[in-house]
């Protein structure tokens, strides 16, 4: 009896390791950054819904694979899932042009969670063509521009700027807004800003704390403005290799995390330009500023949209633009 107990906890043993699935995930930010805190909270609900049998690992730091390159190691199945942000995805999905950009998501009215719900299935669509299905994501708050010496408070003050951009959208806006895109690695930018290569750098609170580029560009502009979503994805073979019961309780934890993310990270940003006007100066543009850029801008998205002719991304693209009116 005591011999055929043993057997069968060894068996039961085996048949749960066989089920439980570790699964890694790239990360892209440092262990500290709001959206790393959010992955692993994430993943701990994830394992909870799926009682242990589905399991992410969040690698941070960019360790497993550079953020460039993430999006082509999920799809490929090199990494089984991980964060992939809009200005490093919308040269192979031009649709996310549109969630790259300042602006580009609604603040309020409606909230970026209603919004995120809304364009969702669009954006799973979107990297389904690209093998990976898309779980939750956020975008960036009170995306503003830091800068050496003095605010941009008006388009006038932009004209003749170089500003470092993320992407090639990013890049259109402020080359609407009269300055000079500057792309540049962020591991360069720090003395980029100290010796003057560049004036300024759009940026967000986060990661101007992070980087402590407040010691060598104090003035922060914040627009008030959301964009740029970082994604949360997996790759669709390893998606599809879950059973029906673990993606269904997964998407549920993920549904409820977009909505959750787009509450705490408007609260981050909220909390990192309190503690930047300690460290340096913050001025938030008035409605009236922000008017002018979103005049100065709306022509970038109108490029977008119209560079964008079918399937899903023109239905996402034309929830965002609705939106923006």
């Amino acid at each position: 009896m005591k011999a055929f107990i043993a057997g069968l906890a060894i068996a039961t043993a085996v048949i749960a390791s066989a089920q439980a699935e570790t699964l890694q995930f790239a990360g892209a930010f440092n262990d500290k950054d709001q959206f790393t805190i959010l992955a692993r909270e994430w993943a701990e609900k994830v394992k909870a819904a799926t009682n242990g049998e589905v399991t992410f690992e969040i690698v941070p730091n960019g360790a497993l694979v550079p953020l460039p390159e993430a999006l082509d190691a999920i799809s490929l199945g090199v990494v089984p899932s991980g964060m992939v942000v809009a200005s490093f995805v919308s040269g192979t999905i031009p649709a996310l042009g549109y969630a790259e950009m300042l602006d580009g998501l609604p603040v309020e009215n409606p909230s970026t969670g209603e919004a995120m719900a809304a364009i969702w299935g669009d954006l799973d669509a979107l990297f389904g063509e690209h093998g990976a299905t898309a779980l939750w994501g956020a975008p960036a708050f009170s995306s503003g521009v830091i800068c050496r010496n003095g605010f941009l408070k008006a388009k006038s003050e932009w004209s003749g700027k170089k500003i470092r951009t993320a992407g090639r959208w990013q890049a259109q806006q402020v080359t609407a807004m009269g300055a000079v895109p500057m792309p540049l690695p962020p591991s360069e930018l720090y003395v980029a800003l100290q010796n003057g290569v560049v004036d300024c750098a759009l940026m967000t609170p986060s990661i101007t704390m992070s980087a402590r580029l407040y010691e060598v560009a104090p003035y922060y502009t914040d627009t008030d403005m959301a964009g740029n979503i970082t994604f949360s994805i997996m790759n669709l073979d390893a998606w599809n290799g879950l059973t029906e019961e673990q993606r269904t309780a997964i998407r549920k934890v993920s549904d409820e995390m977009i909505q959750t993310a787009s509450v705490v990270m408007r609260e981050s940003a909220a909390a990192g330009l309190k503690s930047l006007e300690g460290l340096g100066q913050v001025y938030k543009l008035s409605p009236e500023e922000r008017a002018e850029v979103a005049a100065a801008t709306s022509p970038v998205f109108d490029q977008v949209g119209q560079s964008v002719k079918e399937g899903p991304g023109t239905a996402m693209i034309e929830k965002l633009a609705s939106y923006r009116k």
